[in-house]
């Protein structure tokens, strides 16, 4: 019984009409499966930007690669908040939801600036479970009504520091504590009053440790004995395996005798490793050109040593670049503002009905300086996922994001004025 909703969900997904929304929460209905849509997102300026910024260097927080923090230059602290509109559609039936998210925080203080040693703690989400749909159908000549929910994902709490080694390599390891939950409910609810509705619930409380550690080289400008090469960077990544610990508590209401049966189980959720690439150059001091590549061995997930046959293997690639006209402190607030393009593409970890599916975005975004050390990060990213053939879905995602940086000045204590 405690896989019940589970095995649901997936027949769920592929039949035929599954698109009609109710009025609980937003996202995808593609976040039905493993832990929900993964969060791929470093920040809001490598978010803009299209990338991941495995080996982009700059005075900003990347939340996957700690080696890009050794050029942090002031203590930071950063919010990132995000607006998101779903559109989807599965043949002539269509869907529209909108959603805000707050996606966490982090604290950045360098310890010693000149040998990168930057400490760095926060809080970021790691999977987005967030769908609610229905459809109608009917038993022996009985009108109901089934409708499929489900909420939260996983968090992780994560502190880590940077370091460069050597002259010409920076370094840097994280901790994880990845935690939340995942809830899941079937309602199916009768025309005819004398029949019982019945409602099942089931939430999964996941936790467990993980790590991730990077390294960017930057001596690329002395190797071949040119300045067009001093801010040429190449970074690798990587990302440990996580053993989550998972506890799935299940509830089956029925509307006879108001009876409820609880039944709990526990186990293990593995979660695979994932490793990266990146390249990045400034140019002019003015134009950074960044690409990079995620890939995570999806097909070694294990859902209580079991793999679902609809999880695979995944990977991100993306490109995009930054152009800021000054990055003097004097010049104007014009001058000072970086603009930023992106584009990505994502083969999901999802095959559903034996096909791949697929995403593919651009995005666009401002850094607003606010004074020397705070900013306030804009941007808008446009998608596609999936497809409207063969039973699929197919989204159509707009999403506005903000993220406010506020440095060192914001920590100083104001002067008494008596």
């Amino acid at each position: 019984m405690k896989k019940l909703i589970f095995i649901n969900l997936v027949l769920f997904i592929a039949s035929s009409s599954v698109i009609s929304q109710t009025d609980k929460n937003g996202g995808s209905l593609y976040s039905i499966f493993g832990i929900g849509d993964l969060n791929y997102t470093s920040s809001a300026r490598t978010e803009s930007m299209g990338i991941l910024g495995i080996s982009l260097y700059g005075d900003y927080v990347n939340t996957l690669n700690p080696a890009t923090w050794t050029r942090i230059q002031s203590t930071l602290f950063s919010t990132k908040f995000n607006l998101e509109n779903i559109r989807s559609a599965q043949g002539d039936r269509k869907a529209e939801r909108t959603y805000a998210n707050f996606e966490g925080f982090n604290l950045s203080v360098p310890l010693n600036k000149g040998n990168g040693w930057i400490l760095s703690l926060g809080m970021n989400s790691y999977s987005n479970v967030n769908y609610d749909t229905r459809f109608r159908a009917s038993l022996e000549g009985e009108n109901y009504t089934q409708t499929y929910s489900g909420n939260g994902g996983l968090n992780r709490l994560n502190v880590g520091f940077s370091y460069i080694i050597f002259r010409y390599f920076s370094f840097g390891a994280q901790f994880n504590y990845g935690f939340g939950n995942i809830n899941k409910s079937l309602d199916i609810d009768f025309d005819n009053a004398a029949l019982f509705d019945t409602r099942n619930i089931s939430s999964n409380t996941l936790s467990g440790f993980y790590f991730n550690t990077g390294i960017i080289f930057h001596g690329f400008g002395k190797i071949f004995n040119s300045k067009k090469l001093d801010n040429l960077t190449l970074g690798l990544v990587f990302s440990s395996p996580a053993k989550l610990n998972s506890k799935i508590t299940s509830r089956y209401n029925r509307s006879v005798n108001n009876i409820d049966t609880i039944e709990s189980a526990e186990g293990k959720i593995e979660v695979p490793m994932g490793f990266g690439i990146g390249i990045s150059n400034t140019f002019s001091g003015k134009l950074t050109v960044a690409a990079d590549l995620w890939i995570q061995q999806w097909d070694k997930y294990l859902y209580y040593g079991n793999h679902p046959e609809e999880i695979k293997d995944n990977f991100r690639a993306g490109i995009g670049i930054e152009y800021t006209p000054s990055s003097r402190y004097d010049e104007s607030f014009i001058k000072k503002i970086s603009y930023r393009l992106g584009a990505t593409y994502i083969q999901d970890y999802l095959k559903i009905k034996g096909e791949n599916i697929n995403q593919i975005s651009v995005s666009a975004g401002l850094s607003l300086p606010i004074s020397k050390y705070n900013s306030l990060d804009v941007f808008i990213k446009y998608g596609i996922r999936g497809k409207n053939e063969n039973g699929l879905i197919k989204d159509n995602v707009v999403k506005f994001g903000a993220s406010v940086k506020l440095g060192e000045l914001w920590f100083l204590q104001p002067k008494d004025d008596f």
